[in-house]
């Protein structure tokens, strides 16, 4: 009788092992840039706490089991939103070399579970500030997962990047992300599930190159906590959406469309510091910013509608333009609009100079990810302001980085992976 307990007992510890073992899998790997130029954080989740959750970073390949040269402790975070279980483990790996390969796996260190190890590389952080170094990174926005083989699911733009990842060093999704709010269950307000498989879907990518976000209005939810725990960008303080970092050269603004955006509110006090401390370190350098919501656009559609009978579109832009041009923000990226364009140098409806010699921001839209809502396909009449290709094909940008005085843009369509509109953009001083 004792050796069959002993036996129920052997099974059913084992049992329990391999549940709870299993329970502490990571999932949905990111990686993201952290107020630290020598740092990268790495973010994933779990269905269970972890008792140890953990990154192993090595310039070598390496075996969990092992160790590694490099190891640093995370953090966890719980959700508190319902209809939000499981748990986000996040970890950051600090004192990294410029210019340098990493290999590096997530998990709990307690109970000896990682994950496959991947790699990402650093980029040339020890150069001079001001000085700009060549790189390409992606925009894209308003992409969600959508079962099945729908032609606006994520899968395309995440296959075609994929097929380019050893070009491109970041990756910018400006807002809409997975659209778990169009798919959820009754009363909650948003779809978990769909939440997680879109993060699972793009982890071939995000967890080789930094993936930078936005808050879109179907990421709001509630209040917006469950964007930021899943999201770790590199904010002031924990519940911001905003924030920016400098990358071989070119200063990036990510701010939130969906926050209060008013003068004098935290968010636009912080864009005004923000931009003019750049500016008074780097009166000639590039300014990118990217957020969910367009200034400027031309479908048929509520927020790209005559701008007066518009009111939050109309505080928008009363809000924030003067800030770009008084700081000279080279270009704006936004999403939105399920549409793709783009503008010449344009303020309060007035061009300002050519691509050739802006004298004021040029504006691009591209919320071409693909999403459960579909394109948006009709146009109004061509604006003065539009130039280009205006299209409703699903896809994404490319900004490549050339030098002190050139930046490239490339739209690449997902139906056959290839360029389908492109300019460069000389730098230009705007008389403010």
């Amino acid at each position: 009788m004792n050796i069959f307990i002993i036996l129920f007992l052997f099974i059913f510890l084992n049992i329990s092992n391999a549940l709870t073992t299993e329970n502490v899998i990571p999932e949905s790997i990111k990686l993201a840039f952290t107020k630290s130029k020598n740092q990268m954080r790495v973010t994933w989740y779990t269905i269970d706490i972890s008792t140890a959750p953990t990154v192993l970073y090595s310039t070598e390949m390496f075996e969990p089991i092992e160790d590694s040269t490099f190891s640093s402790i995370g953090d966890t975070i719980s959700y508190d939103t319902i209809g939000f279980d499981g748990k986000i483990n996040t970890a950051i790996m600090s004192s990294l070399s410029a210019s340098t390969m990493y290999f590096y796996c997530v998990g709990d260190k307690s109970s000896n579970v990682w994950s496959s190890i991947f790699n990402f590389t650093t980029n040339q952080f020890d150069a001079p500030f001001d000085q700009v170094i060549p790189f390409t990174t992606s925009f894209f926005g308003d992409m969600g997962w959508i079962e099945g083989n729908s032609l606006n699911s994520d899968v395309y733009t995440v296959d075609n990047l994929l097929s380019r990842i050893n070009e491109i060093q970041i990756l910018h999704h400006v807002g809409d992300i997975a659209y778990a709010d169009k798919q959820k269950p009754h009363d909650l307000p948003g779809n978990q599930t769909i939440w997680n498989k879109f993060q699972n879907s793009i982890s071939p990518l995000s967890s080789h190159l930094p993936y930078l976000t936005c808050p879109g209005n179907h990421d709001r939810f509630i209040d917006l906590s469950v964007y930021t725990k899943t999201w770790q960008m590199p904010v002031d303080f924990e519940s911001d959406s905003w924030y920016s970092y400098d990358y071989n050269g070119i200063h990036f603004v990510g701010f939130s469309s969906e926050h209060d955006y008013f003068p004098l509110s935290s968010q636009h006090s912080w864009i005004e510091n923000d931009l003019k401390q750049y500016r008074k370190s780097n009166p000639n350098g590039w300014i990118v910013m990217y957020s969910h919501r367009p200034f400027y656009c031309s479908v048929v559609w509520d927020w790209c509608s005559n701008i007066d009978v518009v009111e939050s579109k109309k505080i928008y832009l009363w809000s924030l333009e003067d800030l770009l041009y008084r700081y000279n923000v080279d270009l704006f990226i936004s999403g939105h609009a399920h549409s793709y364009e783009r503008t010449l140098p344009v303020y309060k409806n007035k061009i300002m100079g050519d691509i050739n010699s802006p004298k004021a921001t040029v504006h691009i839209v591209v919320g071409t990810g693909g999403d459960v809502e579909g394109e948006d396909l009709v146009w109004q009449n061509l604006q003065t302001w539009t130039t280009g290709l205006r299209t409703s094909i699903n896809g994404f940008g490319l900004l490549n980085v050339i030098n002190s005085t050139t930046l490239n843009w490339q739209f690449i369509a997902n139906i056959n992976n290839t360029i389908v509109d492109e300019f460069n953009l000389t730098k230009g001083q705007f008389d403010f």
